[in-house]
Formats: C-alpha cells, structure tokens, sequence
C-alpha cells in the first residue's frame, strides 16, 4: 500500500515538475510577439509608453 502512495506522490511531483520547467517554456516562448520585452502590448508612438 505504502509503495503504491510513493509512486503516486513520486509521478505527481515529476508531472509537476516537467510541467514548470520543460512545457511551459516551450509554449510560452511561442505566444509572445516578437520585438518587444513585454509581449507586444506597448503602446509606442504615444507619450505614455514608457520607452520615450
């Protein structure tokens, strides 16, 4: 019994952690746009984008 719970902990804890560290970085880097360090939601050309 306590070698089952082990191996269920045990494949939770590597799911989790595959999951933080190999998944989403792979998926994140694909969504956000390209050429700017936020994602693409500045708002250059305004007075209030920050970057001026």
């Amino acid at each position: 019994m306590q070698t089952i719970l082990v191996l269920i902990t045990f494949c939770i804890a590597t799911g989790y952690l595959l999951k933080k560290f190999v998944w989403n970085p792979i998926f994140e880097g694909r969504q956000k746009t390209p050429g700017t360090l936020d994602g693409g939601k500045t708002k250059c050309g305004k007075n209030n984008c920050g970057c001026h």
